[in-house]
């Protein structure tokens, strides 16, 4: 996947995976993936906060709640 830079339909074709199903019992999730996954939900969130029409999550507008908790990790079986 690494080599392809993750284009997952060209490396399901080579492999012979007809679905993603089949295919993503090989995807695993790297340490740089879940960092730049927690920096694009992040990015998200404060993109949306940024609208003064839009509440956050305290009540204020467009203010970031005090507290911002992160997501967890949690472990897929495989």
């Amino acid at each position: 996947m690494e080599v392809t830079g993750n284009d997952v339909g060209a490396v399901m074709k080579y492999s012979g995976h007809k679905t993603l199903e089949s295919f993503s019992i090989y995807l695993k999730p790297t340490d740089n993936g879940r960092i730049l996954a927690t920096q694009a939900i992040g990015s998200i969130g404060l993109f949306l906060a940024s609208f003064p029409e839009q509440e956050g999550d305290a009540g204020n507008a467009g203010q970031l709640s005090e507290v911002v908790t992160p997501l967890g990790v949690k472990e897929v079986a495989s």
